[in-house]
C-alpha cells in the first residue's frame, strides 16, 4: 500500500481502538478516522491528528466508507454478558453491514479484530491457526466465530486480515487489566488450578504494531492470525509479575476449578432470572479459560507479516502499573 492512506478505525473509543487511534494518528503517512457512537464514552482519547465520525456500525454506511483505504474494524459488543440477539446485531450483523459497505466503497483492507476464545476452552498448548474453531457456548465466543467466517467469505472481494488476539492488557483497560490488578493490590490469594494453567499475554502496543504489520503485508492478505507477546506463561507467573509492580503478593492458594466453575454457572443463572444488565463479577468463559491451558503460536504471524513484537509482557506490565495508579485517583 502508498503512503498517506486513508484509515477508518470502528470503535475508536474501546480499549484496542483507542491505542490504534493514537497510534497512526501520531504517523504523518496516515490520516485517521475513528468511528463512534453518539453515546460512546470518551475518556481514553486526547486531542491529536484525527476525525471522528459519530455512527453506529449498525446504521447505512456507505457515505461514511467513501474514500478509505483500509478499514480496522474492532467495533462490537465486548465481555461476556448479555442476549444473543444484541451480540448477533452487533458482532454480525454490523459486521457484514461494514463489510458490503467497504466493498462497494472500493475499500482495499480490510483488518478485523476476531479472538482466540473461537478456539474454545478445552485445552490450547501452541495452537496454531489450523485449529478446529469450537468456541464456548457462551454468546460472545459463538458470535465472535459467526463473524469471523463472514469476514473471510469476503476474502476475493478485498484483502482480509484476521486478528486472533489471545489475553490483550494494557493501559485504559477497564475489563480486565484493572480489576485484575486492582484485585492482587487488595490481596487476591486464590486462583483456580493454582494458576498453573498457561496464558499467552498480548500487550496492547504490541497488536497496535500488528497492525501496522497487517496494514503493509503484501503476502499475508486473505488469512486468520494468532497475536500475543511470544512467551506463554503460567498464570501464576503473569500475576507474579504483576504483584510485584504494585508492591502485592501473588494469588498463592490453589482452589479446584470445576466447582468454581459450577458455584459462578448458579450465580449467572440468577442474574438472568431477575434480568441483570450488570454482568457478574467473575463469569463462566473466564473460569473455563483459565482452567486448561490457553497458549497459541505466533509462527505465522512473523512469517508472513513479519510481526516481532517490540514490547516484552514485562514492559506492558510496567506501563499498566502505571496507568492503573493514575486511573485509580483520577476519579474517572
Amino acid at each position: 500500500m502508498s503512503k498517506e492512506l486513508n484509515i477508518l478505525i470502528t470503535g475508536a473509543n474501546g480499549f484496542i481502538g483507542s491505542h490504534i487511534l493514537k497510534y497512526f494518528s501520531e504517523k504523518k503517512e496516515y490520516n485517521v478516522t475513528g468511528l463512534v457512537r453518539k453515546t460512546s464514552n470518551l475518556f481514553r482519547l486526547s486531542p491529536n491528528r484525527y476525525n471522528l465520525i459519530y455512527a453506529s456500525i449498525n446504521d447505512p454506511m456507505d457515505k461514511i466508507i467513501r474514500g478509505f483505504d483500509a478499514v480496522i474494524h474492532t467495533a462490537g459488543k465486548m465481555n461476556f454478558w448479555g442476549t444473543y440477539e444484541d451480540y448477533y446485531k452487533s458482532t454480525v450483523e454490523g459486521t457484514v453491514n461494514l463489510l458490503q459497505a467497504s466493498v462497494r466503497g472500493g475499500v482495499k483492507r480490510f483488518i478485523y479484530f476476531s479472538s482466540a476464545v473461537v478456539y474454545g476452552f478445552n485445552g490450547n498448548l501452541n495452537s496454531s491457526e489450523e485449529k478446529e474453531l469450537r468456541p464456548f457456548h457462551d454468546n460472545y465466543c459463538i458470535t465472535k466465530t459467526i463473524a469471523e467466517e463472514k469476514v473471510m467469505s469476503f476474502k476475493d472481494r478485498m484483502e482480509i486480515v484476521i486478528f486472533r488476539p489471545a489475553t490483550v492488557f494494557g493501559p485504559f483497560d477497564i475489563t480486565i487489566t484493572f480489576p485484575l490488578i486492582r484485585g492482587i493490590e487488595n490481596g487476591l490469594i486464590a486462583w483456580p488450578k493454582g494458576g498453573k494453567t498457561l496464558t499467552s499475554p498480548c500487550y496492547v502496543k504490541n497488536l497496535v504494531f500488528a497492525v501496522e504489520r497487517a496494514i503493509h503485508t503484501e503476502e499475508g492478505a486473505g488469512e486468520a492470525y494468532n497475536i500475543s507477546d511470544g512467551n506463554d506463561i503460567p498464570w501464576r507467573d503473569f500475576l507474579s509479575m504483576i504483584a510485584e509492580k504494585v508492591n502485592s503478593k501473588p494469588p498463592r492458594i490453589p482452589v479446584p476449578a470445576m466447582p468454581v466453575y459450577y458455584i459462578i454457572t448458579i450465580i449467572e443463572k440468577f442474574y438472568k432470572i431477575f434480568k441483570s444488565q450488570k454482568q457478574p463479577l467473575i463469569t463462566s468463559p473466564l473460569i473455563a479459560q483459565v482452567r486448561k491451558d490457553f497458549s497459541f503460536s505466533i509462527e505465522k504471524a512473523k512469517r508472513l507479516l513479519k510481526y516481532d513484537p517490540p514490547y516484552t509482557t514485562k514492559d506492558g506490565i510496567k506501563e499498566s502499573a502505571q496507568w492503573y495508579y493514575q486511573f485509580k485517583n483520577s476519579g474517572i
